[in-house]
């Protein structure tokens, strides 16, 4: 199928590449609720990146719906999340190994970017991150306040001599 994206153009689309997320998305309001179908993109040309850092989310259903995720261990920050059984159902999973945990980056085109060093700062959704199975392709979106979690976050300590 082809479908239109906001950053690709027009994209020829297999169906057993779409992932379903059975409940939407959280952050979808009432005239976005009905999104469930997505399709993972990332830009190929970067050669600088043997994997991507960033891939967009694209709702098939509505071309104008796209959102930017990584993984948010690649910024050195860890989540242990404890998924209950009916999230497992939902993903058709039976451990923890197939599913890839993932972080909306938010809209920072209103805002002033951050820079530091060189590099653009952007805000990351941590306390809503999307859980994706990565073979049966299914996808939920949890918020961590109902769940039990653990955060972890490797910050490089510089000891003075």
């Amino acid at each position: 199928m082809k479908i239109e994206t906001t950053r690709f153009g027009s994209q020829e689309v297999e169906q057993d590449t779409i992932l379903h997320f059975p409940n939407g998305l959280l952050l979808n309001n009432e005239r976005n609720a009905h999104l469930k179908d997505f399709k993972l993109f990332h830009k190929e040309d970067d050669d600088s990146q043997e994997t991507p850092v960033v891939f967009w989310l694209q709702s098939i259903e509505q071309p104008n719906i796209a959102y930017s995720i990584f993984d948010p261990a690649l910024a050195n920050f860890y989540y242990e999340v404890s998924l209950p059984d009916e999230d497992y159902e939902l993903l058709d999973s039976q451990n923890s190994d197939e599913i890839a945990m993932m972080v909306i980056i938010k809209d920072n085109t209103s805002k002033t970017h951050l820079e530091k060093e060189g590099l653009t700062l952007v805000n990351a959704n941590i306390t809503e991150p999307l859980f994706i199975n990565l073979n049966s392709l299914r996808g939920i979106q949890r918020s961590i306040k109902d769940l039990d979690y653990d955060i972890f976050l490797n910050i490089p300590v510089v000891e003075n001599q």
